[in-house]
């Protein structure tokens, strides 16, 4: 008799999930709640001691975090990559030509788990929030598959322009799955070529091991500990367990 409870619990779980599909890449975001888990538990618990969030780039820490959730948690979760125009709003530095945190579905709805900036974010932020919070504006194009003039411009370090064909705009975004690391492996998925025009078959809807060790150098070993070899020993670790031990 006490069966019978528990599978109605479970059953109701799990009639109630809602994945988010994404279906450019065949692909569905976890349904947290479905686990049990809150993105306010999953937001404080991430990883800013290892990481070093001040100094590290933030595609290599978003790579870290979506690979955390994935073995920690077993979560598909998705990233969102922000790319800025001319008008910068609060990222006035001419360098960050784009930016990109991972994002956990709760119920149905995204929220961004930007973890990077302690001082400005304290917590899970909604997608018109986390663009505010960057660009000053909400005002923002979320760029389709079928829209390659924009997607190829993901290969070029430059921030774009505020008026396209699309309309005029503050800044554009895409989402993809949680394995993208960088802009120009977004663009290689969507458009099947790289940054010379030649065919790739190129798929991110997993991470790739390799470039979790790369990001992993990155975002727990100084400039000049990689220079003479630190931290090799902890991410290959890592990226074999999930787990950072020296």
């Amino acid at each position: 008799m006490k069966l019978v409870p528990l599978f109605a619990f479970l059953f109701s779980v799990s009639a109630g999930a809602q994945s988010i599909p994404l279906p450019d890449y065949k692909f569905s975001v976890t349904d947290i709640a479905a686990k049990g888990l809150s993105k306010e538990s999953l937001f404080s618990r991430m990883n800013r001691s290892s990481i070093d969030v001040g100094g590290s780039i933030c595609s290599n820490r978003a790579l870290m975090w979506a690979n955390d959730f994935k073995r920690q948690n077993g979560l598909n979760t998705a990233k969102i990559f922000l790319f800025f125009t001319s008008k910068n709003g609060r990222s006035a530095n001419k360098t960050w030509w784009y930016h990109v945190s991972p994002m956990v579905n709760e119920k149905g709805t995204f929220w961004v788990m930007d973890a990077g900036f302690p001082a400005m974010i304290s917590e899970p932020l909604s997608i018109a929030d986390w663009l505010v919070e960057f660009v000053g504006s909400n005002k923002c194009k979320e760029i389709e598959a079928t829209e390659t003039e924009l997607i190829e411009r993901m290969f070029v370090p430059v921030v774009f322009p505020q008026r396209t064909s699309y309309g005029t705009f503050d800044c554009y975004y895409r989402i993809t799955p949680g394995g993208n690391w960088t802009p120009a492996s977004v663009a290689k998925q969507l458009l099947g070529k790289d940054e010379d025009g030649r065919p790739v078959r190129y798929e991110r809807n997993d991470i790739d091991p390799d470039e979790l060790y790369s990001a992993c150098l990155e975002t727990t070993t100084s400039g000049f500990g990689r220079m003479f070899g630190g931290g090799k020993k902890k991410c290959k670790n890592y990226v074999s367990t999930g787990y950072y031990r020296d």
